[in-house]
């Protein structure tokens, strides 16, 4: 019987979800689809054993990310690789691997020093940067880049003027892969994939690895993409009892976790980066704060959150469910916090995409603060990790407008109270 083949339309229209999925694409090829928390890329591989038979060893094949780019493979091109290769192997009695690494070797020319994988692994241990960063660099470097560029490929070979065996130099090869992601409708994503690449490079140039003056990802004008930033879709003061309602009402049926995570989200304005991972370690009941590390806030400095009563009542609805973990929003799937994505999940669910999402939350107590509860821009700023003024004055600040932004935060969590947050 003929087997029904996935077809290009099927593939296009398969979407990312939370976790990796492997889609049959016929013949023992697949269509790997990373989950959304690591872009949710899709890529071939083919699996097969070898020696063939019930004794062989299963080995996989990776054919090349999907896509019409540069170094991108169609569905039909995949269908013919893998088909060469098992060809191949059958014939030579090999690895079908062995291919493909033969390839790779015949494609760049020996080159001594480092490959970009390894340069990268060097670059991110020796980076600086903030934890979060550094994994945001990971996921692009690993997710993006690395894929398409080949993760052994020298990096010496990456120069801008270097010549690839098709024909294209160093610097063309970086600016296609950027114009890949802008084609796909992250133009946003590709300023940030070229800025990573440039600091990547521009190590590799310290360290003696690549020629000087050879950075082929440094910007110039015309390289960055035309994005204009939008501001987060947020909702008005007078709509918030409608969505209060329907959060209560939880039509969704979400877990009792992810509700109070929203309600949080609300009484502290705190971005997603900083909330989720929150431990129950970090509440001090003695003084009633909530001290967030500097690691997981945008300013890289500590953060004190003032303890409400109906921040406490929420918190005592979460110990009914995660008091005896770690994690004060524990993940159901895993050992760690809840997927920062499930705020603005929630939000898709309830009929709020593309009019609320978590970060737009935050707008909300900055004008509602003065406008109706009468409070000073300076206090709202500060309690949102707004970074105001120099280091003397930021240290000042943090001791002498504690008090003014506790009163700020029992004013702000008892007025979402009057407008429907039920706790």
């Amino acid at each position: 019987m003929a087997q029904n083949l996935l077809s290009d339309t099927q593939l296009k229209a398969i979407r990312a979800v939370d976790k990796r999925q492997n889609i049959s694409a016929g013949h023992a090829l697949f269509v790997v689809i990373e989950s959304l928390t690591k872009g949710g890329g899709k890529s071939f591989v083919g699996r097969t054993r070898f020696p063939p038979g019930r004794d062989g060893k299963q080995v996989e094949v990776r054919i090349g990310v999907y896509g019409r780019g540069p170094g991108q493979w169609s569905l039909k091109e995949a269908r013919d690789e893998w088909q060469r290769i098992r060809v191949w192997s059958h014939e030579q009695r090999r690895d079908p691997r062995d291919l493909k690494r033969e390839q790779k070797a015949a494609l760049v020319p020996k080159l001594e020093g480092p490959t970009l994988v390894e340069v990268a692994e060097a670059y991110l241990a020796h980076s600086t940067n903030r934890e979060s960063t550094k994994v945001d660099y990971r996921n692009m470097l690993f997710n993006q880049v690395l894929p398409i560029l080949g993760p052994d490929t020298p990096v010496k070979s990456l120069t801008w003027d270097s010549v690839q065996r098709d024909g294209r130099n160093g610097r063309q090869v970086v600016l296609d892969l950027k114009q890949s992601i802008v084609d796909r409708g992250s133009a946003y994503q590709s300023d940030k994939c070229l800025l990573v690449m440039r600091l990547l490079f521009a190590y590799a140039i310290e360290q003696g690895w690549m020629d000087r003056n050879q950075n082929p990802a440094l910007g110039s004008r015309g390289v960055r993409s035309k994005h204009k930033s939008k501001p987060h879709p947020t909702l008005r003061w007078e709509q918030l009892p409608e969505f209060f309602d329907r959060l209560e009402h939880n039509e969704p049926k979400a877990i009792p976790v992810t509700i109070c995570a929203v309600k949080m989200a609300f009484m502290t304005f705190l971005r997603v980066g900083s909330l989720v991972p929150m431990r129950w370690s970090e509440l001090d009941e003695e003084q009633d704060l909530w001290v967030i590390p500097a690691d997981r806030m945008k300013s890289g400095r500590e953060h004190a959150v003032p303890l409400t009563e109906e921040i406490k009542t929420n918190l005592l609805t979460l110990k009914k469910y995660t008091g005896n973990q770690e994690f004060v929003f524990h993940s159901i799937r895993s050992n760690g916090p809840m997927n920062p994505s499930s705020i603005n999940q929630h939000f898709i669910k309830l009929g709020y995409k593309g009019l609320m999402t978590a970060h737009g939350v935050r707008s909300i107590p900055l004008t509602v603060g003065q406008e109706v509860l009468g409070f000073s821009h300076e206090v709202i700023q500060r309690q949102m990790d707004h970074v105001i003024g120099d280091k003397v004055r930021q240290a000042y600040d943090r001791s002498q407008f504690l008090q003014e932004r506790r009163t700020f935060m029992e004013a702000w969590c008892s007025a979402l109270v009057d407008q429907g947050l039920v706790l």
